[in-house]
């Protein structure tokens, strides 16, 4: 027999950027153990079953087994996470406590949900994404998306191909048909979220003795981001608790004066938005996120051209 000593949670952001769908949110996780005559044991997890799943824990309670394998996808509008883990897979490694590394990468995203037109003279846009770009410049259904930044859009392929030309923050001006209109929107590029999450056994105990005592815990574990920074113009927050309290994002100057508020009272425990300084003058803003008595914050330096 052989001991476990590696897990991978890797976050893919590939999911069709024209076929996104709307408030989309899939959890699901299958598992496998083996003994000397095959699989002893297997089960699917399913929502937030899935989603509170502890590998780690799962592994170090399993490494007795032959082999385990732990596969699912977690979706998520601007996100999409596969997990994947084999131990025949793996090479063993030494301690007995549980570590990981995070590897985090975004790529840009627009925030539509459409169909292709049978004429091959632009994309439908049957849905916008809340919380994207899209959002933020005033895209609705129906219009139809036949320029991208002065590239004409046949297709889902086309359109899919000039996003990812562009970079996370990039205007671009985008060209629509709705009816017997024709008119220009300038966007704010946004983007997707692409994160790899390592488990392997260790000499510390910094992850193994903060599960334990999570109970004990009286603040939420959060984390906070917000990217690119500086921006020229848009930065996109990335907020995630283990509390599912409902959020207040706000933006305030340098001086502490507000600019711009928004309540989110059906906050599930991870909020990604995209922020667009539209009226603003260079300078540094700064971004909270209030939650009970809790207050988040970071920095963002904009810098126009």
């Amino acid at each position: 027999m052989r001991k476990v000593f590696l897990c991978a949670l890797v976050v893919f952001g590939f999911m069709n950027l024209c076929n996104a769908q709307f408030n989309v949110k899939s959890e699901r996780i299958y598992v496998k153990t083996y003994d000397s005559e095959g699989i002893a044991d297997q089960f699917r997890l399913k929502g937030e079953e899935a989603i509170s799943f502890d590998i780690p824990a799962f592994i170090k309670e399993n490494d007795h087994m032959e082999r385990i394998t732990i596969n699912g996808k977690m979706i998520t509008n601007v996100n999409t996470t596969i997990i994947s883990f084999d131990s025949d897979k793996i090479k063993e490694g030494k301690g007995d406590h549980i570590c990981k590394d995070v590897v985090s990468k975004k790529t840009p995203f627009l925030g539509v949900y459409g169909t292709g037109r049978k004429d091959l003279t632009g994309v439908d846009v049957k849905r916008i994404i809340p919380t994207t770009s899209a959002e933020s410049a005033g895209m609705i259904a129906n219009e139809v998306i036949t320029e991208f930044d002065g590239e004409l859009i046949n297709n889902f392929p086309d359109l899919k191909k000039a996003v990812l030309s562009h970079n996370i923050g990039d205007r671009v001006d985008l060209k629509f048909k709705l009816e017997d209109q024709e008119y220009t929107k300038q966007v704010t590029l946004g983007s997707r979220g692409s994160e790899t999450v390592t488990y392997k056994y260790c000499d510390t105990e910094e992850f193994e003795s903060l599960a334990n005592n999570s109970s004990d815990l009286t603040i939420p574990a959060v984390s906070i981001s917000a990217y690119p920074n500086p921006t020229r113009s848009m930065t996109h927050l990335s907020f995630t608790s283990t509390s599912d309290q409902e959020i207040t994002f706000t933006v305030t100057d340098i001086t502490g004066k507000e600019i711009h508020r928004k309540y989110y009272g059906d906050f599930n425990g991870n909020l990604e938005l995209d922020y667009t300084f539209n009226t603003q003058t260079n300078g540094t803003y700064i971004l909270h996120v209030i939650q009970g008595k809790e207050s988040y914050s970071r920095k963002v330096q904009l810098i126009q051209e």
